[in-house]
């Protein structure tokens, strides 16, 4: 069983439901297209137990919603819902960093293209609403509304 998180981090919630290696292959399958059970399967080579637990946690957390497609029985296709689409840059980030960082300018083993143009898709960058660059060192975190209410002591 998964360790819940419950500070109020979006971090941490957030890794609650993605922060698992399998469940980012799932996702970044179905960004790919594929949508049915065992085309998951094949396509990642997880276990058929860890896929049903994942699945259903994706969409008991939003993430996919699943529909019958009721081919021979009952048989499921699982779609990223707008929650899920959302989740486009960070796979995006995630696949950029890795090429640049872990394999390296000319080693790249997938590179992201527009499927229309074919262009490669450029790196990803922050920037404030002004549109200046962000630097880590100039990031700070602070109370939003959604926090909950600091405990004084008595």
């Amino acid at each position: 069983m998964t360790q819940r998180h419950t500070e109020a981090c979006p971090i941490a919630h957030s890794l609650n439901i993605i922060g698992d290696r399998w469940t980012l292959l799932i996702v970044r399958e179905a960004f790919g297209g594929i949508s049915r059970f065992s085309d998951f399967h094949k396509r990642t080579g997880i276990a058929k137990n860890l896929l049903t637990d994942r699945l259903a946690l994706l969409v008991q957390e939003g993430v996919f919603e699943k529909s019958d497609i009721g081919e021979r029985g009952v048989r499921y296709a699982y779609h990223l819902t707008e929650s899920g689409r959302a989740l486009l840059p960070v796979m995006v980030a995630l696949h950029m960093w890795g090429n640049e960082n872990l394999f390296g300018d000319g080693e790249e083993p997938v590179l992201l293209v527009d499927r229309t143009t074919g262009e490669p898709i450029q790196s990803m960058a922050m920037l404030t609403s002004s549109g200046a660059s962000v630097l880590p060192e100039n990031i700070r975190r602070r109370p939003g509304p959604g926090a909950p209410a600091l405990k004084t002591g008595d």
